[in-house]
């Protein structure tokens, strides 16, 4: 039996027909967004001048491909994306592409914008992209890129991101918020992931990153005269005492004993000293460029951002159909009646059919591990309904989901897991007790103080574990 396919490329399918009718021909919009349902997950780097966004894209894409500089440098649209798209379709006339390899490449489509903090006309497109306009949606996933840890700052705009983005499916988690210039901040990361996940009702994910120490690791810069200043630092008493002198400071204490340009080679790929004692004991023994560049790169935890990438791409089918769907919704609004009618047919063809029952069930496992859905139970327990909830067989059942999960919701609570994300929910159903999961979520469902959402997620549980006990009876008989 053939694989159903998958619920954008359902979407690409109605998009073209419905550009076929000459009410709807050449529409842009609805161009786009069948582009963007063939295309790898949309992300979007947004934020303000010099947050670093640029070099954190740098690290990203393994190369020095965007331009940096403290003053404004991006002036539109930038996407970065893997060989295997030719001249791919984009979201805007004005918007550029370029191709390149990288470690995301294939799964993942990168957007650098222009900075929001400037008096050009540049935010605008950055604008364009984040609520209310013809490109809303366009990007189906945010990395939103803030320095010093001053989340309630951006609270505001968080709050209207995720609402313009959660869509017809509750959807969590396609915001990541990362903190960059970390090096510059006197606080411990895990101390900041605490305090940033507390400062805004918006459920979102969370990485800390030197983006400096990134780049440089991934773009070559890490060289000889690193492991040299690194090894001559090493000697300095002054590097092992409580806090990290400043750079001027350690110039007064290396003196002659490094060429010249060495010290400032290091200070220029490493930020603010604050990391300097921990990463010269890191790299002690270590006399190569690779050893030490593979030592930047860890300490750097570019690696954690990239996971937390990696978890959105996995779940591409959910947030690529709801930015569609949210952008098909949008067009209709503003369209005039006769082609709006045929859109909104189109959309109720859409949700009337059981590809987007699996969507449901996505989104739901999403709830339960970035929300406090499900709290109370044991990580074990919330696994378990998670693995079932991603169970591809679920499909075949076709049950509709809770009317109240087709429509937008209140934002979740914070998102209090760690960086990397919990890796617990990548259990097979095969591995899953289902019998136990359906006897622990009807026992979660009975509980009268239980919010509707909370319940209507586990109203899907309960019905995928009795799908998954009838068609394991039916494979054993």
């Amino acid at each position: 039996m053939s694989a159903a396919p998958t619920v954008r490329a359902v979407i690409a399918r109605h998009c073209q027909e419905l550009l076929a009718d000459p009410l709807l021909h050449g529409d842009p919009t609805l161009r786009d967004i069948a582009a963007q349902c063939r295309q790898p997950l949309r992300v979007l780097l947004v934020g303000n001048v010099s947050t670093g966004k640029s070099t954190l894209l740098n690290a990203l894409i393994a190369g020095p491909l965007a331009a940096t500089a403290f003053e404004e440098t991006t002036s539109s649209v930038t996407w970065y994306h893997g060989p295997e798209l030719t001249d791919p379709p984009l979201p805007d006339p004005g918007h550029r592409s370029v191709t390149t390899d990288f470690p995301l490449a294939g799964r993942v489509m990168l957007g650098d914008s222009p900075g929001l903090n400037t008096l050009s006309d540049n935010p605008r497109e950055t604008l364009r992209m984040l609520g209310g306009s013809d490109l809303t949606g366009a990007a189906a996933a945010f990395v939103c890129v803030l320095v010093g840890g001053r989340v309630d700052q951006w609270a505001e705009g968080l709050e209207e991101l995720a609402a313009f983005s959660a869509g017809p499916f509750d959807l969590v988690g396609n915001i990541v918020v990362v903190m960059a210039k970390v090096d510059e901040v006197d606080e411990a990361v895990d101390d900041i992931e605490r305090r940033v996940s507390g400062d805004t009702t918006t459920t979102f994910r969370f990485a800390a990153v030197n983006q400096l120490m990134a780049a440089a690791a991934r773009t070559g810069a890490v060289d000889d005269r690193i492991v040299a200043a690194l090894d001559r630092l090493r000697t300095l008493p002054v590097v092992h005492g409580r806090s990290a002198p400043a750079w001027d400071r350690l110039a007064e204490e290396v003196g002659t004993s490094l060429p010249p340009g060495h010290l400032k080679a290091l200070e220029q790929v490493v930020g603010a000293p604050a990391w300097l004692p921990a990463l010269v004991a890191a790299t002690a023994g270590m006399t190569t460029a690779g050893a030490v560049s593979e030592q930047f790169e860890r300490m750097s935890r570019i690696r954690t951002l990239e996971a937390v990438l990696s978890d959105l791409a996995d779940d591409s089918d959910l947030f690529t159909s709801t930015a569609a769907v949210l952008r098909l919704r949008r067009l209709a609004a503003r369209l005039k009646p006769r082609p709006a009618a045929l859109v909104r047919a189109r959309l109720a063809d859409l949700t009337a059919t059981m590809h987007t029952s699996g969507l449901h069930r996505r989104a739901a496992a999403r709830l339960v591990r970035h929300t406090d859905v499900g709290s109370g139970l044991t990580e074990h327990e919330r696994a378990a309904a998670q693995a079932l909830l991603r169970w591809p067989d679920a499909e075949a059942e076709g049950g509709a989901p809770p009317a109240s999960l087709l429509s937008p919701a209140p934002p979740p609570s914070p998102d209090t897991s760690a960086a990397g994300g919990d890796t617990s929910d990548r259990k097979t159903a095969a591995e899953v007790d289902a019998g136990a999961v359906l006897a622990r979520w009807t026992a979660y469902e009975a509980d009268p103080f239980r919010d509707s959402r909370s319940r209507e997620v586990a109203a899907l549980v309960i019905e995928t574990a009795r799908h998954r006990l009838r068609t394991t009876r039916q494979e054993e008989s």
